[in-house]
């Protein structure tokens, strides 16, 4: 009965020790089989990771982020959802920059800057929507990109 006492008493000091991490803090936990320490350094807790950070990211999957950032998926979704960041803004900033490049190979220059302006402002407001201009454009290039396309291809018939 004492051991059990001395186990649950002991596995409660770790689990407090583990709670009162803080940012490059080390913790060390006693194996209990052979008496070795181990030690593991905790990066960051979510509060720590600023939205400037967070940012620079933005045109990255969430997954690669997570690993650059050095924090795991649900402490960086965490933090976003904390900072109103809802969707994670990496295919829409991917979907503007093909539109981009979709304008130049059609020569749409004074397209171009707008669309610029447009993919900054996703990199710094995820939240920001497509304009109906910008959702005209891309149905336009996708179009003419699909007829060229059409027309290249030999016919068979």
């Amino acid at each position: 009965m004492a051991m059990a006492d001395s186990h649950a008493h002991q596995s409660e000091n770790v689990l407090s020790e583990a709670m009162n991490v803080g940012y490059g803090k080390e913790l060390t936990v006693s194996d209990r089989n052979n008496g070795m320490k181990m030690k593991s350094v905790g990066r960051y807790k979510s509060c720590a990771l600023e939205l400037d950070e967070i940012q620079k990211y933005f045109d990255v999957p969430i997954t690669k982020a997570a690993k650059e950032l050095n924090v795991s998926l649900y402490v960086l979704r965490k933090r976003c959802r904390e900072l109103n960041i809802l969707r994670w803004p990496h295919r829409k900033i991917k979907s503007i920059k093909c539109l981009i490049d979709n304008a130049k190979e059609l020569g749409l220059t004074n397209e171009i800057e707008i669309l610029e302006e447009h993919k900054r402002m996703l990199e710094t407001l995820s939240e920001t929507e497509l304009t109906e201009r910008t959702k005209k454009l891309r149905q336009a290039c996708f179009n003419a990109i699909y007829k060229k396309q059409r027309s290249l291809k030999p016919s068979f018939a």
